[in-house]
């Protein structure tokens, strides 16, 4: 007992690792057909009401059929983004092939690009320098002295982005696509199929539709999925890092400890969960992001019980305060800006 006194601490990696085989025992690592399931309803639920949304006259139809093409639209973006971290299957051509179909084919984003991007972001979580979801090209700020504040477009949206945010959210697959197609010059070894399948998007959801129904029922169709599933791509993933702990150049932390007080989760209900496609659970999602998504509830409790523990600052709230504390935010950088002009 004497000697036992005197052992160091156990490291962040070996609690990691405790954490691991916890919730491995309990079958959560397990191989799972869920995304086969899903996949089966939400790609006929795309197609049908994408071509529903053509071909049916203005009404109550069309206008119902708007939100649920919008949601397909979102459900094939995460299985692209489970696709990125090998959680649809354990067989890797699997995953490359439905991150193609579903992210790239689809959504008109570039699979091959954003997956480096996104594992990037994993890595360096609320790392200034080095996770490029903290920049958010020439428009927003979400950290003191962003590059947009040496630029006079950033500095006007600046004073403005409390409010402008969500409105121009809604054109977020604007800022999508131009990547898609930059990356496709700019990371030409990464984007080797996407140079194929982003013209057959444009293809398939725009020109053939409006060739066949019309361009006066094809555009308003492709405009309303793409603009309202822009909303709901916003809605999802803003909430889980603005406004959390974000790391100053040269700050390290302990991989674990970076990864669960730079995340928050969402507390929402449980028959919601598919609309998160697991990113309310971001916390468990950053931790063990190679695992369905639809196991991260089962972890909360777990992880949490964990995180309390060990000391680990565990956020999990609303999401009208998640969203409330993305508009302080947000705000708070503007007060930052104008602070910075009034010592000039």
């Amino acid at each position: 007992m004497l000697v036992s006194s005197f052992l160091p601490p156990p490291s962040h990696q070996q609690l990691l690792r405790e954490l691991h085989r916890e919730l491995d025992q309990r079958g959560l690592f397990a191989p799972s057909r869920f995304w086969t399931r899903k996949l089966l309803v939400w790609i006929p639920v795309f197609v049908i009401s994408y071509i529903g949304m053509m071909v049916l006259p203005w009404g109550p139809a069309r206008l119902l059929l708007a939100p649920l093409t919008a949601m397909a639209l979102l459900t094939m973006g995460f299985a692209g983004h489970d696709a990125g971290h090998n959680a649809l299957s354990r067989t890797r051509w699997v995953n490359d092939l439905w991150g193609q179909v579903a992210m790239t084919l689809l959504c008109g984003m570039s699979f091959g690009s954003w997956r480096a991007r996104h594992n990037q972001h994993h890595a360096k979580c609320q790392d200034v320098d080095g996770d490029p979801d903290m920049h958010f090209g020439v428009l927003f700020s979400v950290y003191p002295n962003s590059a947009n504040w040496g630029t006079p477009l950033g500095r006007f949206f600046l004073r403005i982005q409390k409010w402008a945010f969500w409105p121009l959210s809604s054109l977020y697959w604007i800022t999508l696509g131009y990547d898609g197609i930059r990356d496709l010059f700019q990371r030409p070894q990464d984007t080797k199929i996407d140079r194929f399948l982003i013209p057959l998007h444009w293809l398939i959801l725009l020109v053939g539709p409006g060739l066949l129904f019309g361009w006066s029922r094809a555009v308003p169709a492709f405009l309303c999925m793409s603009c309202l599933s822009s909303l709901m791509t916003a809605s999802v993933f803003i909430p889980n890092h603005i406004g959390m702990r974000r790391l100053a150049s040269g700050q390290k932390l302990s991989y674990l400890e970076q990864q669960v007080t730079t995340s928050r989760n969402i507390d929402n209900p449980r028959v919601l969960d598919f609309y998160y496609g697991g990113l309310n659970s971001q916390i468990e999602h950053h931790l063990f992001p190679r695992v369905p998504h639809h196991r991260y509830r089962a972890m909360r409790p777990l992880v949490r019980a964990f995180c309390d523990k060990h000391g680990l600052t565990y956020q999990q709230t609303s999401l009208y305060r998640a969203l409330a504390s993305v508009g302080n935010h947000l705000g708070s950088m503007t007060a930052a800006y104008r602070s910075t002009v009034k010592r000039v």
